[in-house]
């Protein structure tokens, strides 16, 4: 953290909208994105970066240590993420679901078209795991963070995290290969 981001967040600490306007600016796609590939529905994910943003500046004084920030707004969008989900308790479309960040290094059609299928048959089995566990998939994942972080931002222990993350792999890998052999079955009888 660089010495004008931790002197923003002490300032919003203190009240100053300037300062919380300038790390809304700085965190918003992140936080978004991240409760996006939580949630996998996009108004959904908009209402959790106001919700999350309400709160970050309501709650702000309860933030000790200013190092920790970007943790602790995590652990808010976490948590309003999972209320959202329970509230609302909709299935989300697998084809809402994308991943923007990937880069596009095809060089054919055919490419493109099984990368595409690979990308929605992951995120489908991504869409049907425990939402805790596609939390610490997400944020370990796409977010980079480590298990400490993830731990801190969940609320939980850092071999919870762990083994969410184990089960969550062991479970995407028996959802992808009984979808291959299924695929297996399918050709053959055609």
């Amino acid at each position: 953290m660089d010495g004008t981001e931790r002197e923003m967040i002490v300032r919003m600490q203190q009240g100053e909208e300037e300062a919380f306007s300038w790390l809304f600016q700085k965190y918003q796609s992140r936080v978004l994105r991240m409760a996006y590939l939580i949630s996998g529905n996009y108004a959904d994910s908009e209402d959790i970066l106001q919700e999350t943003f309400v709160k970050c500046y309501t709650y702000r004084r309860h933030l000790k240590d200013p190092e920790k920030f970007e943790s602790w707004l995590c652990q808010i969008m976490t948590r309003t993420a999972w209320r959202l989900i329970k509230k609302n308790r909709r299935e989300q479309p697998a084809e809402e679901i994308r991943d923007e960040y990937e880069p596009d290094q095809i060089s054919t059609p055919l490419e493109a078209v099984l990368r595409s299928e690979e990308k929605k048959r992951l995120w489908e089995a991504v869409g049907r795991l425990e939402i805790r566990q596609r939390t610490a998939v997400v944020l370990y994942y796409y977010n980079q963070m480590s298990t400490k972080e993830i731990a801190r931002a969940m609320g939980c222990l850092e071999g919870t995290v762990k083994s969410r993350l184990y089960t969550a792999r062991r479970h995407l890998k028996g959802q992808l290969d009984a979808q291959e052999k299924e695929g297996l079955y399918e050709k053959r009888t055609v």
